[in-house]
């Protein structure tokens, strides 16, 4: 008798569904702006002026180190990302430009109506929960 679980069932393919089924509803509208999702990403996670090293950046994008370079080397000559002065001459911190700034204004005007969509479909509080589920999934994996 064989024990293993489904294959539908298994929570590595259910994680990477969900993935799939979420990233789908950004994909057109961030391709449309000229970016990838990891660029997105990257955009997302300093807008508002924040300012962030490289290695804080990569671990918040879930981005690996090499292609996060790529990443802010193709920013960087678009103009969306610029490189501050740091404390720690070893660190590259990096921040948006007002280019950069002004570019995530318009694609979060669309992405925000899709986060409502999804909320609406899935439901507030089943998002909240679920979010909160798969973080605490994550801390206690990494021990």
């Amino acid at each position: 008798m064989n024990d293993a679980p489904h294959y539908d069932d298994s929570l590595t393919i259910a994680l990477l569904r969900a993935r799939e089924a979420v990233t789908a509803q950004f994909r057109e509208h961030v391709t449309a702006a000229g970016l990838t999702l990891p660029q997105w990403r990257v955009i997302r996670a300093l807008a508002g002026g924040v300012e962030m090293d490289t290695t804080t950046l990569a671990d918040r994008t879930v981005i690996l180190p090499p292609s996060l370079t790529r990443i802010l080397r193709h920013l960087g000559k678009n103009d969306l990302i610029e490189q501050v002065p740091a404390r720690d001459r070893r660190q590259r911190v990096i921040r948006l430009t007002a280019t950069g700034q002004s570019l995530f204004d318009e694609v979060w005007q669309v992405s925000q109506t899709r986060y409502a969509a999804i909320e609406a479909a899935f439901g507030e509080q089943e998002m909240v929960v679920l979010v909160e589920s798969l973080n605490r999934l994550r801390r206690s994996l990494k021990g």
